[in-house]
């Protein structure tokens, strides 16, 4: 069977942000503020495939959309950057994904809502149920969780789909759960970028570890690191998870981001931006970045200032998306500045 040849396979489940920016001040109990900015757009895995996309890479998403106007808009999105949509599974039912980013001087929360099936597919890649109630009730919080993450595949149906394709990374988010799914991955010789969420009960689990070992790059925040590792900077955090991961990549807004590799320790600043507007997926277009550097062979150093480039480049409209620049652009950028910051040519210490 001939098969097609892509850049990079996104897994995940995109959802609809509602953006609003320039707030007075934070929302308060009984009180209505107004903000100077609005945007409606795809955000979750899709920043990052949409990053992708635009970057020049070809880009599969395999996720699930069910037949709500919020996944009808969503698959509209994808097609429209470029992404390719046959990998997504379409469920004849509401499976409504949305966040609301409100955003007060250059920081942002978020209300989230999805909207999941009645009832766990019989055929889901998650963890089987256990046994007692009360670690039911955490595997069907955790049944839930995955179903944001994956989409309900077998491994055997998932084996099937990559016989069809040939992909030089994948692109996905950390669960507990993950370690068949990764290894079945890695079978296929595909460069794996993990990143993760803010579920604190996942990222405390006792999986993770093992889950860390099979990726190829890790990507968290700093909030995400220090959570994982106890740490209380990302220094230490990062030399703790570079222990598992080859590669351990840990942004850090404002401030830039942190690289470790085995004991070495690499920082690139931020790059500079006149006015935050929204950095609601800065970290997803920084994400892209970073994997575009990366698929073309780039130092370390230099795959991180692209990352921070486009993850800072984000900040500057509204949805993670819109600012992100092109191959073009982005190379332009990379060569018109000298790849810099503290420790860019090893430990800081």
């Amino acid at each position: 069977m001939e098969r097609d040849d892509f850049d990079v396979l996104v897994i995940g489940n995109p959802c609809v942000d509602l953006i609003f920016s320039g707030l007075p001040h934070w929302p308060a109990p009984g009180q209505e503020v107004y903000a100077t900015r609005f945007a409606i757009g795809a955000g979750a895995v899709f920043t990052t495939a949409a990053a992708l996309s635009r970057l020049g890479l070809r880009v599969a998403l395999l996720g699930e959309l069910g037949s709500d106007c919020l996944s009808r808009y969503l698959l509209e999105e994808i097609r429209r950057a470029g992404i390719r949509s046959d990998l997504l599974r379409q469920r004849e039912q509401g499976m409504a994904a949305l966040s609301v980013a409100l955003v007060h001087e250059g920081e942002r929360g978020f209300v989230s809502y999805v909207e999941r099936p009645a009832s766990p597919p019989a055929s889901s890649l998650s963890h089987p149920l256990a046994a007692s109630a009360a670690e039911a009730n955490e595997e069907e919080e955790e049944e839930g969780q995955m179903a944001e993450l994956m989409p309900p595949l077998t491994l055997h149906e998932l084996r099937a789909l990559l016989a069809r394709y040939r992909w030089r990374a994948v692109f996905l988010h950390l669960h507990p759960g993950l370690g068949p799914v990764l290894e079945l991955l890695s079978e296929q010789s595909m460069t794996i970028f993990l990143d993760t969420g803010w579920h604190p009960r996942l990222l405390r689990d006792p999986r993770v570890p093992e889950v860390l070992r099979r990726c190829s790059v890790f990507l968290p925040n700093r909030l995400e690191a220090e959570a994982l590792t106890g740490a209380r900077d990302p220094e230490t955090a990062a030399r703790h998870l570079a222990q598992l991961a080859p590669l351990v990549v840990i942004k850090l807004g404002a401030e830039g981001a942190l690289a470790c590799r085995e004991k070495q320790l690499w920082y690139c600043p931020a790059w500079p931006v006149s006015e935050v507007v929204d950095p609601t997926g800065a970290g997803d277009a920084f994400d892209a970045g970073f994997i575009y550097a990366m698929l073309r062979g780039y130092t370390l150093p230099e795959a991180l200032r692209c990352a921070t480039i486009c993850g800072s480049l984000a900040t500057t409209a509204l949805t993670g998306s819109a600012a992100v620049p092109d191959a073009t652009e982005l190379e332009r950028l990379r060569q018109g500045r000298e790849v810099g910051g503290s420790g860019a040519e090893g430990d800081p210490a």
